[in-house]
């Protein structure tokens, strides 16, 4: 090997690796996360409920853990020189489009998975563990026939 290409191999940015396609996971399913709990708390805060301040509360409390998190993330990802420049939603899933120290790369995740994860991060925030079953699904209702 010639001592210019030895040169030319190490001035490479390193290709991008697990962790950083992680940081471009973690940072939409927190967008993700912050756009539901928005939704939800402007839905709770015009709701006929007795106390729905209570409830927002709760939420907002929630909001401002997962947007110090996403802050973090995204610190994270420039640090590693990563830079999302698109994200498209439909009903099929989330795309994103990024570059990783000059890679353009692209990310996919189906609207069922995203579902699940922005659920699993949501009860992780509320302290909620989701792997117990819910008390309040019967899996035999009683037959009143």
């Amino acid at each position: 090997m010639t001592n210019k290409k030895l040169l030319n191999n190490k001035c490479k940015a390193p290709r991008p690796s697990e962790k950083d396609t992680g940081l471009i996971k973690a940072c939409v399913l927190l967008t993700l996360v912050l756009d539901v709990l928005e939704r939800d708390i402007r839905i709770l805060s015009a709701s006929p409920l007795k106390m729905p301040d209570l409830y927002v509360r709760s939420l907002t409390e929630v909001q401002q853990r997962a947007a110090v998190q996403l802050a973090e993330t995204k610190a994270q990802m420039k640090k590693q020189g990563i830079k999302i420049y698109s994200e498209i939603r439909n009903h099929e899933g989330v795309e994103v489009l990024y570059l990783c120290r000059g890679y353009q790369r692209r990310f996919f995740m189906l609207s069922s998975f995203a579902r699940s994860e922005v659920r699993q991060k949501l009860g992780h925030y509320l302290g909620i563990d989701l792997t117990q079953d819910d008390p309040f699904v019967m899996d035999n209702p009683p037959d009143h026939g």
